[in-house]
């Protein structure tokens, strides 16, 4: 069972592995600064964007996560994004079928 944690966008927010594996982000502002922590080597991570009926909102390049893509910003939209955890806590979007080619 996937733990799903719900929480509203800052312009710094911290994702923390060990309280979920989905996390849905109310996108209320901007963010501009986002972290990644306690996420466990080889674990399946979504996030899942949600704008605003006012839209307009982004995500800045984050150090923790790699190949990730922009968020739909227009209004009501909702991107999701999945991720592989690797060694020292870094979220990477792969491939299907790359997983370990690296």
């Amino acid at each position: 069972m996937r733990r799903l944690v719900a929480i509203d966008a800052a312009r710094t927010l911290t994702l923390n592995g060990v309280d979920g594996e989905t996390f849905v982000i109310n996108m209320v502002t901007s963010i501009t600064r986002l972290r990644a922590k306690y996420f466990t080597p080889g674990v399946l991570y979504v996030l899942i964007f949600k704008q605003t009926q006012a839209g307009g909102q982004t995500v800045e390049q984050i150090a923790e996560i790699s190949n990730g893509t922009a968020i739909d910003s227009r209004p009501f939209a909702v991107t999701v994004q999945s991720y592989i955890a690797d060694i020292g806590g870094v979220l990477r979007a792969h491939i299907p079928g790359t997983w370990g080619l690296q």
